[in-house]
């Protein structure tokens, strides 16, 4: 009997958290949004996914902040590490920064202030040798309500 209740009071909890969890995504207050990663290899060049966080509306501009790269390859010199932004989902991919990041080792790096409404994404691109390159990528988003507060 007592097993039974048990077993019953577990179900209606797990319900009751399971029905709460349902509805929109939770919207981000200005500051600082967790870490994102992101890894794999190119020989040419590569693109990733796009990305775009939801802010809260008084967010007013984002950047991203804490950016690094780590590669590795059996070429030495440098790539290119494109930041693009597409303006409120339309029209053609906006290089915003363009950084040199070392073939073997880390590249800091961070971004000019965009929209909250703009999705973003990294094109990495091999220049001369097109040897493999290794990379980890590593970000975090910013997000300030007036064109002088900043949250870092």
């Amino acid at each position: 009997m007592k097993k039974n209740f048990i077993i019953g009071a577990i179900a209606v909890v797990l319900i009751l958290f399971g029905f709460a969890s349902f509805g929109a995504a939770p919207k981000k207050a200005a500051g600082l949004s967790l870490f994102q990663y992101k890894s794999g290899y190119f020989t040419n060049y590569v693109e990733t996914p796009s990305y775009q966080e939801k802010w809260t509306s008084s967010t007013k501009n984002v950047s991203i902040s804490y950016g690094r790269i780590e590669a590795s390859s059996a070429a030495k010199g440098t790539f290119k590490l494109y930041i693009q932004i597409k303006q409120n989902n339309k029209g053609s991919w906006k290089t915003i920064k363009t950084i040199n990041a070392n073939k073997n080792g880390t590249t800091r790096f961070d971004s000019p202030k965009f929209s909250p409404k703009d999705r973003y994404r990294f094109k990495l691109v091999n220049e001369g040798t097109k040897k493999k390159v290794t990379y980890k990528l590593t970000w975090a988003t910013t997000g300030s309500r007036n064109q002088k507060e900043s949250y870092v």
